[in-house]
């Protein structure tokens, strides 16, 4: 069943900072022409949105820019919330932070953010919208004034229109249209069903991917600084395996399996199989606090010992969760950046489709229950675990 994804404007700031500029706006036919890894010396690269997920999803995008254009200083810019992932993705040279304005020297943050997006002038500003259009990111792109500005105005998730043709960059050469800021604006192929696929259309026209696996990539000491925590709640005697975490938030109420069915899977997982033995690890969630202690609370009353990981910063929950066997979790943002370490997940699903937002690879299963996500029975739950953890090698960290 597909549906309709819309075609969205830009916003009025970016429409009338283009025509102020007057920049040259070259044509769809000069793309490959000014995208030459020989000329290409800057490439700036806008992803704004507020969503770890959707984030983590565009690393395949980078890192195919990252090998086509191995001479060229790419540069990242992004908002506050996701800067902690942007700094730890292979091959960015450069991170710009939009900051929050809350006063006068967040304002001279942001005016020397802005200053740094031009200097020097990007030869490539890929905005890399996905499922909505970002007008602070059409600004940025303008304010640029990048050589070739590549963009997306039919945005949307979901089913893809029956009227794709089979390759975007073809389409916009032949029949360009007019967007008020992309000079090349570029839709889905009809093959890209994962949104990672879709993200990757953006590039490829330039850059073809060796590979749409999402990356993030860990200094060892934060993975040492990690272990030790570890180390710490066992009060420093070896840590059993397999270790299993559990991350049972997410933003929307209608995404959460039900506390009860991660009880009852963490029982059955630690007590037969290859889960045997296992540590549990919980994490609570800034925006859900509370429900990681009440998993861990539902399981110690049913004799499972478990430890509570407080709630802190993206960048430790990652180097937390690099040591796992294996996260289960909800449709979150988590559950990409799992996945973008190599980390197994078990993830369940109702709002998003699975073949769209689910990590593709064998070391991943998704369970959907579109209708209600409680309707996902424990028993499927404990046999995906347990082939996970049956196929996956465990973890070990080396030190000294």
């Amino acid at each position: 069943m597909s549906e309709s994804i819309p075609v969205r404007a830009s916003g009025a700031t970016a429409i009338t900072l283009t025509r102020l500029l007057r920049r040259r706006r070259p044509g769809a036919a000069e793309a490959l022409s000014i995208a030459d890894p020989a000329r290409v010396r800057r490439v700036l690269v806008i992803k704004p949105h507020d969503q770890f997920g959707d984030f983590v999803l565009a690393t395949p995008a980078l890192h195919a820019l990252r090998e086509r254009f191995a001479a060229a200083r790419i540069v990242l810019v992004t908002r506050e919330f996701l800067a902690p992932l942007a700094r730890r993705v292979p091959g960015v040279d450069q991170v710009i932070v939009l900051p929050r304005v809350r006063g006068p020297r967040a304002l001279a943050t942001l005016a020397a953010s802005l200053g740094a997006l031009a200097a020097p002038r990007p030869d490539l500003a890929f905005v890399l919208n996905s499922v909505s259009r970002s007008r602070t990111a059409d600004a940025l792109a303008v304010l640029s004034r990048a050589r070739l500005v590549v963009g997306r105005s039919r945005v949307g998730a979901g089913g893809l229109p029956p009227d794709l043709p089979a390759d975007p960059f073809a389409a916009a050469r032949v029949r360009p249209g007019r967007d008020s800021v992309y000079d090349l604006d570029l839709g889905f192929a009809p093959t890209s069903a994962h949104q990672v696929a879709r993200i990757l259309d953006l590039v490829r026209w330039c850059a073809p991917p060796s590979s749409a696996t999402p990356g993030l990539a860990l200094s060892e000491p934060e993975r040492a600084a990690a272990w030790r925590a570890f180390e710490q709640a066992f009060h420093d005697v070896p840590v059993p395996s397999p270790r299993i975490g559990f991350h049972p938030g997410a933003a929307n109420p209608l995404k959460r399996w039900p506390l009860e069915s991660f009880v009852e899977l963490g029982v059955a997982l630690g007590a037969e199989g290859p889960g045997a033995g296992a540590t549990r690890w919980v994490f609570d969630s800034p925006r859900e606090r509370g429900r990681g202690a009440a998993l861990c609370a539902g399981l110690e009353a049913r004799g499972a010992r478990a430890t509570l990981l407080p709630a802190g910063g993206i960048e430790w929950f990652a180097a937390l969760c690099s040591h796992l066997d294996l996260l289960v979790c909800n449709d979150s943002g988590v559950m990409h950046i799992a996945a973008a370490l190599g980390v197994p997940t078990l993830s369940f699903h109702s709002l998003g489709r699975p073949r769209e937002w689910a990590p593709a690879s064998d070391r991943a299963v998704a369970l959907w229950a579109p209708a209600d996500i409680a309707a996902l029975p424990v028993s499927a739950a404990l046999e995906a675990a347990r082939g996970l953890l049956a196929t996956s090698p465990v973890r070990v960290l080396t030190t000294g």
